[in-house]
C-alpha cells in the first residue's frame, strides 16, 4: 500500500513516495527548509483525502515553511490539516474585511468622487457609429468652439430633428472629460447628481475641479475643461430657468470652477428659454437643415444614392424627415404616400400658426402673409415699429404644436420651418 507525499520547498512541491514499512506512524518533518507531510497513521485518512491534503498545502507551502522553519518541529497529519483550516479561515476574513472596507469606501464622498471622476474620464462615445454619421461642418464649428473655450454656456439650437444631437456628439467624439444627461423634469439637478452619486452640488463641483486636473495628463485632448452636455427633449418643459442658472453659475461667473456647460435643445422653442444672463454670456451655434450634397451622402449610406433627390423632394432636407422616408419605404410605404403625409403635417401646424396671437397688434396669420412677401429672406424681431419677442413666439409654438415658423438664434430672423410649410400658408391664405 501506498501513501502519496509531497515535500514542499520554496521554489516548488516534489511528489515522492512513502511505504508502510517506513513506520505506522508518519509526520510532516522539517528537512533544511522543506516540510515532508504524510498521515499518521493509515488509518487516519484515505488516499483521496490525503491527497486533497496535499494538494491544500501545496496552496499554502509558504505559509507552512515559515510556519515550521519557526518552529523547528514536526506536525502530524491532523495538525497541518487544522492548520489548513485556519489559514483559509484567516484568508476568508481577510476577504470578507477587504470587502467590507470597499463598500464602505465606495459609499463615501470620497469614494463617490472618485468613481464619477472615472466615469467621466472615459472616451466620449457617441450613440451612433462612425460610419453611420456624415461629416458636417457644423461640426467643426462645434469643435473649434470647444477646443478654444474660456468661459459661457454654449446652446446649440436648430428645427426639431435638425441633427443636433448627433452633430455634439460627434463633435465630442473620443473626448475625455466629458459628463452627459438629459433633462426630464423641474427638478432634473438632484436626479443628475443621484445618477452621477455625488448626491449634491458641492460633491459634483469637487469631481469636476479633479476632471480638470487629470485632462492635464492628456495634451491631445479636445479640451481642457471638464463639459457638462445638458439634452433637452422636445417634450421637456419645466426646469429650463434652472438650467440657465446652472450654466450661469458654473460657467459664467466664477471662472475657477471652469466647467463648459453645452445645452442641446431638441426644439427652437427650448433653446430660446435658456438665458444665462444675456446674449453676451452664452454662444449660440445653429444646426440646420442638410444642404443637399450632405442629404445625398446621407441618403447614400441608407441605400438611396440614386434616387436620393425623389426623397428631398417628398420630405425636404431636415435629416429627420428623410429618416422617417427611409423607415417608411421599408414599411412599405412609397415616396408619394409621405410626401402626402408631410404635406399634410406642414398645413395642419400652418392652420394652428394663423390662430396665434404673436403680439397685440399681430396675428399668426398675419405673421404668415408677412413671411410670404419677403421670402425667402425672412422677418425681423423688430419690424414696422412691432417688437414681436421669439422667445413668447417660440412658447407659443412648442405649446399649440403648431411649428410652421422658427426663430433663428444667429441670424435674428423668423423663418418658414420648410418649403412645405411656405406652400402649405400659400394655399390656406389664399382662402380668406
Amino acid at each position: 500500500m501506498f501513501w502519496s507525499c509531497r515535500w514542499l520547498c520554496h521554489l516548488e512541491a516534489v511528489p515522492v513516495r512513502c511505504t508502510p514499512h517506513l513506520g505506522a506512524r508518519l509526520v510532516g518533518h522539517v528537512v533544511g527548509s522543506c516540510i515532508m507531510v504524510a498521515p499518521a497513521y493509515a488509518s487516519d485518512t484515505s488516499g483521496l483525502d490525503f491527497q486533497q491534503f496535499v494538494d491544500d498545502v501545496g496552496r499554502n507551502r509558504d505559509f507552512f515553511i515559515s510556519v515550521a522553519t519557526a518552529a523547528k518541529s514536526t506536525f502530524t497529519f491532523g495538525q497541518l490539516v487544522d492548520a489548513v483550516k485556519s489559514a483559509d479561515e484567516a484568508k476568508r476574513s481577510a476577504d470578507e474585511a477587504k470587502r467590507s472596507a470597499d463598500e464602505a469606501f465606495k459609499a463615501s464622498p470620497e469614494g463617490k468622487i472618485q468613481e464619477a471622476l472615472a466615469r467621466a474620464m472615459e472616451p466620449f462615445e457617441p450613440s451612433r457609429p462612425q460610419d453611420e454619421v456624415i461629416q458636417r461642418p457644423v461640426m467643426e464649428t462645434l469643435r473649434q468652439r470647444i477646443a478654444s473655450w474660456q468661459q459661457h454656456a454654449t446652446i446649440i439650437g436648430g428645427r426639431c430633428q435638425s441633427g443636433k444631437s448627433v452633430a455634439t456628439e460627434e463633435a465630442l467624439r473620443g473626448a475625455r472629460g466629458v459628463v452627459r444627461f438629459t433633462i426630464k423634469s423641474a427638478d432634473w439637478e438632484t436626479t443628475m447628481y443621484e445618477e452621477l452619486k455625488v448626491e449634491n452640488s458641492g460633491l459634483f463641483k469637487e469631481m469636476m475641479r479633479r476632471v480638470r486636473e487629470k485632462l492635464k495628463d492628456f495634451p491631445n485632448n479636445l479640451t481642457k475643461f471638464p463639459i457638462l452636455l445638458l439634452e433637452v427633449p422636445r417634450t421637456t418643459i419645466e426646469g429650463i430657468d434652472r438650467v440657465s442658472s446652472t450654466a450661469k453659475d458654473v460657467a459664467t461667473d466664477k471662472i475657477g470652477c471652469a466647467i463648459h456647460v453645452i445645452v442641446s435643445a431638441s426644439s427652437a422653442a427650448a433653446a430660446l428659454a435658456f438665458d444665462a444672463g444675456g446674449l453676451e454670456r452664452q454662444e449660440d451655434i445653429w444646426v440646420g437643415d442638410l444642404t443637399e450634397q450632405e442629404a445625398k451622402e446621407f441618403l447614400a449610406l441608407h441605400g438611396h444614392e440614386k434616387n436620393w433627390k425623389d426623397f428631398v423632394d417628398a420630405c425636404g432636407l431636415r435629416i429627420g424627415d428623410l429618416v422617417k422616408a427611409c423607415e417608411n419605404l421599408k414599411k412599405g410605404m412609397s415616396l408619394d404616400d409621405t410626401k402626402q403625409e408631410c404635406q399634410r403635417l406642414a398645413t395642419v401646424e400652418v392652420v394652428r400658426f394663423m390662430e396665434l396671437q404673436v403680439h397685440p397688434k399681430v396675428t399668426g396669420r398675419e405673421m404668415l402673409q408677412e413671411l410670404l412677401k419677403v421670402y425667402p429672406e425672412g422677418i425681423p424681431e423688430v419690424s414696422n415699429g412691432i417688437s414681436i419677442l421669439p422667445r413668447e413666439v417660440a412658447a407659443l409654438i412648442r405649446n399649440k404644436s403648431c411649428h410652421a415658423v422658427y426663430f433663428h438664434a444667429i441670424k435674428k430672423r423668423f423663418f418658414f420651418a420648410s418649403k412645405l410649410h411656405k406652400e402649405a400658408a400659400e394655399a390656406q391664405l389664399a382662402n380668406p
